[in-house]
C-alpha cells in the first residue's frame, strides 16, 4: 500500500502507540485484499457492542486508545445494547463489561445511539462517500439502499478506522466491484421482503444482483438486505428504479450482459414459514431494530387486543422514546406488548434450558438465533392472538 508521509510517521509511534497499532492494523488489512492506499472516510459504524467477557483484546485496544487521549476522527455510531436489563444471571456473566464498554465508546467520542439502524437518523452518509461500517445489515443498506461505499468490516478494523478517519480503499469502494452480475426476476405476486432476501442469500452467496422493479419502501429495503446479508453474505445489492445506482437495469449491469438470471416464486418465500404445525412461546419483531413507522403500522393491529403468546417489540432506543409520546404506547402495553430498546439476537441467544421457540418475521433472525421459526408479518399477528 502506498502511505502518505503523515502515515509513514504514525507507524514510527509519532502519534502514540494506539495510533500506530491502529494504523498498521489496517494496513495489514488492506494489504490482504490488494487496497492500493488508504481512502478518507465520512463515518464509520461500530458493531463492538455486546461487552462478552472474550472480547480481551478489544477491551485492550480501548484502553490504550482512552489513555493515550484518541478519539474518532468521523461520526461514529454504535450497534444496540445486548439487552436493556439483562434477565438471567448467565446473560448477566456474559455482558459483565458492558458498563466498561458505554464509558470507553463514550470517552473515544462515539455516538451512543445503540442500535443497528445508525442509517435511521443519525448516520446517514451522502450517494457516493466512503465509510467504514461494520454490521452486516447496516453495510448492506449502506451501499445499496444511500449509494455510499463500505466493506463489510469486522470488530476492531471498524474502530481503527474511526480513530485514524481512514480505511483501506480495495471491494465496494471501486466502482467495478459494484457492478451487478446476477439479474433477479420476481414472480411472486406480493412478496415477503424478508423471506425474499433470505431466498436470495442463499440463492447468491456474496454476489452484486440487480432486482427487477419492485415497490418497495426504505424500511423494505432494510429488511431485505438485512436477510441477504445473513443468509448469503451479500453486501450490495440493486433494485431495478428504486435504488441510487440503479436508475435502469443498464446502470446497475453498467452496460454489461448478467451473468446469471434467477427467479424466485411464491412457492420459494412460502417454503421459508417453518412455524407452522409447532408450540411458540415467543414472537419476536425487530431484527434490524424496527422503526417508528414499523412499530406504528405493527403496532395499531394490537390495539384492543391481548396478546396470547408473548410478543417483544426490538425496537431503536430513540424509537422507543418517540413511542412514549404517541398514544399507541400505553395502548401496546394494555395488549401486553413488551417494547425494549434492545439486540434480539443478543438478548436471546444466551438461554438455559429449555430453549425458547422463538416466532420472527425477521430472516436475519431467523438465519442466526438458535431456536426461531419464520413466519410472515400476519403469521406473527396470527400467533399472538391478533386477527388481520
Amino acid at each position: 500500500m502506498k502511505l502518505t508521509d503523515e502515515e509513514q510517521a504514525i507507524l514510527t509511534g509519532k502519534q502514540g502507540e494506539a495510533l500506530k497499532l491502529a494504523l498498521l492494523t489496517l494496513v495489514r488489512y488492506g494489504e490482504s485484499f490488494g487496497a492500493d492506499c488508504l481512502a478518507p472516510i465520512a463515518s464509520a459504524h461500530l458493531a463492538g457492542s455486546f461487552a462478552v467477557i472474550m472480547y480481551k483484546t478489544y477491551y485492550r485496544a480501548l484502553k490504550m486508545m482512552k489513555q493515550e487521549g484518541l478519539r474518532v476522527k468521523v461520526l461514529t455510531t454504535v450497534n444496540p445494547w445486548p439487552a436493556e436489563a439483562p434477565s438471567s444471571l448467565v446473560n448477566r456473566l456474559v455482558f459483565s463489561r458492558q458498563r466498561f464498554l458505554d464509558e470507553h465508546l463514550a470517552a473515544l467520542g462515539v455516538t451512543r445511539n445503540w442500535s443497528c439502524v445508525c442509517y435511521d437518523r443519525e448516520n446517514i452518509p451522502a450517494k457516493g462517500a466512503i465509510v467504514a461500517w461494520a454490521e452486516s445489515s447496516a453495510v448492506q443498506f449502506a451501499n445499496s439502499a444511500l449509494g455510499a461505499r463500505t466493506n463489510r468490516n469486522s470488530v476492531m478494523i471498524d474502530l481503527c478506522s474511526a480513530v485514524l478517519g481512514k480505511t483501506p480503499r480495495f471491494g465496494y469502494l471501486l466502482d467495478e466491484n459494484r457492478r451487478a452480475s446476477v439479474l433477479v426476476k420476481v414472480a411472486a405476486k406480493k412478496p415477503d421482503v424478508s423471506a425474499l432476501g433470505f431466498v436470495l442469500g442463499q440463492k447468491l452467496v456474496g454476489k452484486v444482483p440487480i432486482i427487477e422493479h419492485l415497490d418497495l419502501s426504505r424500511d423494505d429495503l432494510k429488511n431485505l438486505g438485512a436477510a441477504m446479508a445473513a443468509a448469503g453474505g451479500v453486501a450490495l445489492f440493486h433494485v431495478e428504479g428504486v435504488t441510487p445506482e440503479a436508475p435502469t437495469l443498464k446502470d446497475a449491469l453498467q452496460g454489461k450482459e448478467p451473468e446469471e438470471i434467477i427467479a424466485v416464486t411464491d412457492a420459494d418465500l412460502n417454503g421459508l414459514r417453518s412455524w407452522q404445525g409447532k408450540k411458540i412461546d415467543l414472537v419476536i419483531y425487530g431484527c434490524p431494530q424496527l422503526t417508528l413507522a414499523e412499530a406504528l403500522a405493527i403496532g395499531e393491529h394490537y390495539v384492543g387486543a391481548r396478546v396470547t403468546t408473548p410478543v417483544i417489540f426490538c425496537v431503536i432506543p430513540r424509537v422507543k422514546e418517540e413511542l412514549k409520546a404517541t398514544p399507541l404506547y400505553s395502548k401496546l402495553l394494555e395488549a401486553g406488548v413488551q417494547i425494549k430498546a434492545e439486540c434480539p439476537l443478543a438478548a436471546w441467544t444466551v438461554q438455559l434450558p429449555p430453549r425458547k421457540r422463538i416466532l420472527v418475521n425477521s430472516g436475519k433472525c431467523y438465519y442466526y438465533l438458535e431456536g426461531a421459526e419464520y413466519g410472515t408479518t400476519e403469521d406473527c399477528l396470527e400467533m399472538s392472538g391478533v386477527k388481520t
